[in-house]
């Protein structure tokens, strides 16, 4: 009866892992939208395909739950993830403000924000400008220049996709678009995704004199990734995910909510350590200068339903005081079943004392971030422990004038004695 019911725990732990594999995020998210702008029956594959990875679905919409819509219950974050359909009205909610989004991205929530010409609300534009994200204004719709019709459809080839961690660009085929544009800035956090064709431009539809954006300085598809790896996504324009273009989007929208909810391009660190070349440890021998010593790194991916060893050529380490004394680039060295390490080799400490950094600080567009510091003493050489003057190369010049001198000197006085001892003594008395 106890092995029965032992595996019927390890059975149940086994299914609760395989629910929760796909994301290293939560999965409870909240899905608002505007019953004036969205009809969510129109949304039923996108939201099935969430669904069907375990995605914990709550829906709100802004004209029946907003006096009860909150992110928040005290200082307790309620949600994983938040997706915002287009919205028609000032306000989200009384709780949900701009500094409440700021705030439920900077502590680790993920957001995709899926706005229209028809929809976008002060609140979610703010909360875009704050990451550099610009979309166009309400009525603004992107179109190509020769088009006067009120039309604005487009077909955009995935292999136009800006970012390989968002889309591999494993499979080719065309996106259906029909929405708005948005400039971004320039911020390192900011990840391009998918850009305006160039000869498409976004103007508002009731103006035809004023342009948003001009061809591929738009943008369609952008995300931000916060420090502690949250992400940001912006898509202008909801029918992009309708059922009726999700048979064609369908692939690509799959990658991009995984991308957005972290379900890939996650990797960590599982640990940096240094020891010298021996293998004896700082705590053992502290460094001193000209030290010889070893960095290793080791990285895991996520791939979706476990870790696995990252594999990349470009990660780098750097040994700083103020600024960087070294920057090595690492190279694999051991592997394990879920870890790839990074090695320095074997590499020499700065004839320079005081408190160095070691440190790895791996930023790409598209992948979480990762840092590992290390800050440690590097001090100098004691008294009994400089190199004897004959263990000098350099010295050995002025070894050998010294040496020449001593030795002159003593053959000058052998000589002078020898000398003045072979005298005769009568012309001495004579001298007196």
């Amino acid at each position: 009866m106890l092995r029965v019911m032992k595996a019927f725990v390890a059975i149940f732990f086994l299914a609760l892992g395989a629910v929760n594999a796909l994301s290293v995020h939560g999965l409870k998210t909240l899905v608002i939208y505007d019953n004036r702008v969205t009809d969510l029956d129109n949304y039923s594959k996108f939201l099935d395909s969430l669904k069907q990875r375990s995605y914990d679905i709550q829906l709100a919409s802004v004209n029946e739950d907003a006096e009860v819509l909150s992110l928040y219950n005290n200082d307790e974050r309620l949600y994983d993830n938040l997706i915002i359909f287009p919205l028609k009205t000032r306000q989200i909610s009384k709780q949900i403000s701009t500094s409440k989004l700021v705030q439920f991205h900077t502590e680790g929530g993920d957001i995709m924000a899926i706005t229209s010409p028809e929809g976008l609300v002060d609140p979610v534009r703010l909360f875009l400008n704050e990451l550099g994200i610009y979309p166009s204004p309400k009525n603004f719709l992107l179109k190509n220049f020769n088009e006067n019709g009120p039309s604005g459809s487009h077909e955009i080839s995935t292999s136009n996709i800006l970012n390989r961690y968002v889309y591999d660009g494993s499979r080719e085929f065309e996106l259906n678009y029909e929405g708005s544009a948005a400039l971004l800035d320039n911020g390192e956090y900011i990840v391009e995704i998918l850009r305006a064709p160039r000869e498409s431009v976004c103007k508002d539809i009731n103006n035809k004199e004023e342009d948003w954006s001009v061809g591929s300085q738009g943008h369609l598809i952008a995300g931000f990734q916060t420090l502690n790896s949250a992400r940001t996504t912006w898509i202008g324009s909801s029918q992009f995910f309708d059922d009726e273009n999700f048979s064609t989007n369908g692939p690509f929208i799959e990658e991009l909510t995984k991308w957005t909810f972290r379900e890939k391009s996650v990797i960590k660190s599982t640990g940096a350590v240094h020891n010298h070349a021996s293998g004896v440890s700082f705590e053992e021998v502290p460094y001193k200068i000209k030290d010889e010593i070893v960095y290793e790194i080791g990285l895991s991916v996520w791939d979706g339903a476990k870790w696995s060893p990252f594999t990349t050529n470009d990660v780098q380490f750097e040994l700083r005081l103020v600024d960087p004394y070294y920057r090595l680039t690492l190279n694999a060295s051991r592997r394990t079943e879920d870890t790839q390490y990074y090695s320095t080799g074997n590499f020499k400490l700065p004839d320079h004392h005081g408190m160095f950094t070691f440190l790895t600080d791996y930023k790409r567009s598209g992948l979480s971030f990762i840092t590992e510091s290390d800050t440690k003493a590097i001090r100098h050489l004691a008294n009994d422990e400089y190199a004897r003057s004959y263990e000098i190369t350099n010295s050995w010049v002025y070894l050998t004038a010294i040496g020449s001198v001593i030795i002159s000197f003593i053959l000058f006085v052998a000589f002078f004695i020898a000398s003045s001892s072979s005298l005769p003594v009568d012309s001495v008395k004579k001298q007196q």
